[in-house]
């Protein structure tokens, strides 16, 4: 079972578009979230009706539900979104595509703020219409200065390192720097792969921001 979470506005492409992409079986849901108020009702209910008439041709048992979400306060807001998640069963599939701007920020900080149980995070794109799989950056690591200054040395070699090269450049023991790369792997910070008997390994977008912090 998979949960689809979506904002929509008055496209209804940037909601279709990505469940078609992805697949959908008869006891996934699907989940829209908009405004508690908007400028134009009826072309939102409008986008939501051609949502729900597509999951009907494709899926008939497929649940479609509305939230709607409070947004004059952007700190309500997200932490609606949040609860939002929360209650989302099974496979978690996220779409950051479409819908109001005063929604859509907040749910965005939100998923964020949840990317660990977030499974897929699709992107419907209004300049090429193609969508797009995210890969979202684990931004509430806090790290150690011994596994940060790994993570430092990983940036200052660049590219794809091993991990002799890693000990040399950060002055630690191997066993040291081997422990360090893999708690960093488990924050999603840093890809490994091995080619023979070395293990190489690169910094992700996770890594990055997180050393942009320090």
């Amino acid at each position: 079972m998979r949960t689809y979470l979506s904002p929509i506005g008055f496209n209804s492409t940037s909601v279709t578009r990505p469940l078609l992409r992805h697949g959908l079986d008869m006891d996934d849901r699907v989940v829209v979230v908009r405004p508690t108020e908007g400028t134009d009702e009826a072309r939102s209910k409008e986008a939501i009706a051609d949502v729900r008439r597509l999951l009907g041709e494709i899926e008939p048992k497929i649940s479609l539900s509305v939230e709607r979400v409070p947004h004059d306060e952007f700190e309500e807001a997200v932490l609606y979104c949040r609860d939002i998640i929360h209650a989302a069963e099974g496979e978690l599939v996220v779409n950051l595509s479409g819908g109001a701007r005063d929604v859509f920020l907040p749910f965005a900080t939100a998923v964020l703020s949840e990317s660990d149980r977030v499974s897929r995070t699709l992107c419907f794109s209004d300049i090429d219409g193609r969508v797009r799989e995210l890969s979202l950056p684990n931004l509430s690591v806090e790290l150690s200065e011994s596994v940060a200054k790994t993570l430092a040395a990983i940036e200052q070699l660049g590219g794809k390192t091993s991990i002799p090269e890693l000990t040399e450049t950060g002055e630690q023991a191997k066993s040291t720097v081997t422990r360090h790369v893999t708690e960093l792997e488990s924050h999603g910070a840093v890809v490994s792969e091995k080619q023979g008997k070395i293990k190489y390994v690169s910094m992700t977008l996770t890594g990055e921001l997180l050393l942009g912090r320090r």
